[in-house]
């Protein structure tokens, strides 16, 4: 069976459909219909990354947002209410537990078109990560509950 190349739209879209289902079914935020007094604005923002890859197909997901945007995201993540606090760690396993659940989401949802697609592990970064040339990318900004966030793919642009 040949594995054709997905196209980044496809997986920008499967992300973004599987960020949707996690923030409506599994995210536990107190108020989810308040918008926090918080926005993703410009800049370089804390994220977490992963790898899928494949024998045709290999990309990264990422997904950012502000450090209080995170901070949220945790806190939602474990259930926790209130304006709990949690260490820098909890914040990173957190983040980077929310985007494996949603690359494992997006793997499954393109295993029937590329069965050799692998996960990777998520990897946390406080500052920017460079594209550099070469990189075929697309970014889309969504909200969480009440987070606004960024979700990246990305993959290195093929060559003859």
């Amino acid at each position: 069976m040949s594995t054709a190349i997905i196209d980044l739209q496809e997986w920008l879209t499967s992300f973004t459909e599987a960020a949707s289902d996690l923030a409506a079914n599994h995210l536990r935020f107190e108020n989810a219909t308040e918008r926090p007094d918080f926005a993703i604005g410009t800049g370089v923002h804390p994220a977490v990354y992963v790898a899928i890859l494949g024998s045709q197909n290999s990309m990264h997901l990422g997904l950012s947002a502000t450090v209080a945007g995170c901070h949220a995201l945790a806190r939602a993540f474990l259930g926790l209410r209130g304006g709990e606090d949690l260490t820098e760690r909890e914040v990173i396993d957190g983040m980077s537990e929310i985007l494996n659940i949603l690359a494992g989401k997006v793997k499954s949802r393109m295993a029937a078109r590329d069965g050799s697609l692998k996960l990777g592990l998520p990897m946390f970064v406080a500052g920017a990560v460079g594209h550099g040339e070469g990189v075929e990318k697309a970014v889309h900004e969504v909200f969480l509950g009440p987070v606004p966030c960024r979700l990246h793919v990305f993959r290195q642009t093929r060559t003859a």
